[in-house]
């Protein structure tokens, strides 16, 4: 691996897992235990729905609508270590092939930083009460710093321009995203007038979405074989 990918890896690492132990260490704020567990099991159940990502070892899965619905509903605390937690699930259940301790922090930490600038971004640039802007400000945040990072260290390790690199991997997924936060929205929205529990009986409608993208990309990977 090249000196410069490792360097990125560790530095990635240091401060991913730097802002985990200060939220857990000086932004300690669990306001609503109750709502906070009831979204943590749902994230970790959605990142066992795992799709795998094309010409990539790696996985996308739903729980990054719990992200959006945290950063607008959660502290950051919350946010934070229930996206670092569904991270982990997403790492270790049951795998194509066993990651390393290395390969899984740096999964961990790419996320804690994610979302760290997600809800720092959308909170210092839209009221929390003004619910459409901010989500459509968090999704972006989130897709960039997600996938770009991502993304510079695929090119870092091949040697390939991040550009080309971030297009080739990620920009397909954008409409999975955009669809997520309007999903994400719809139990926002029925959580503030119904509460938060009966809110969730919306959220079936993402493992649908999971479904589509599942097959959509099952099919282009055997169009892609059959041009082979």
């Amino acid at each position: 691996m090249p000196i410069r990918a490792k360097w990125y890896i560790s530095s990635a690492i240091v401060v991913g897992l730097s802002m985990l132990a200060g939220c857990l260490l000086y932004r300690w704020s669990f306001p609503d235990l109750q709502r906070y567990f009831g979204y943590l099991l749902l994230a970790c159940l959605a990142s066992t729905l795992k799709i795998k990502l094309p010409k990539l070892q790696g996985t996308m899965s739903v729980s990054f609508l719990f992200i959006l619905i945290g950063v607008a509903e959660l502290t950051d605390a919350e946010t934070i270590t229930l996206g670092c937690a569904s991270a982990l699930v997403q790492c270790l259940w049951r795998p194509r092939k066993r990651p390393t301790l290395v390969q899984v922090l740096f999964n961990v930490s790419v996320l804690a930083t994610s979302i760290a600038g997600c809800f720092f971004v959308s909170h210092t640039l839209v009221h929390a009460e003004n619910l459409l802007p901010l989500l459509a400000v968090a999704v972006f945040t989130y897709f960039a710093l997600n996938t770009g990072m991502i993304s510079l260290v695929l090119s870092l390790t091949e040697g390939a321009a991040f550009m080309k690199m971030w297009r080739q991997c990620y920009l397909w997924s954008f409409p999975y995203y955009l669809v997520g936060s309007l999903v994400a929205g719809a139990v926002i929205f029925a959580s503030r007038t119904a509460g938060w529990k009966p809110s969730l009986l919306i959220l079936p409608v993402m493992y649908l979405i999971y479904s589509y993208y599942r097959l959509y990309l099952l099919n282009e990977t055997e169009n892609d074989y059959k041009l082979a």
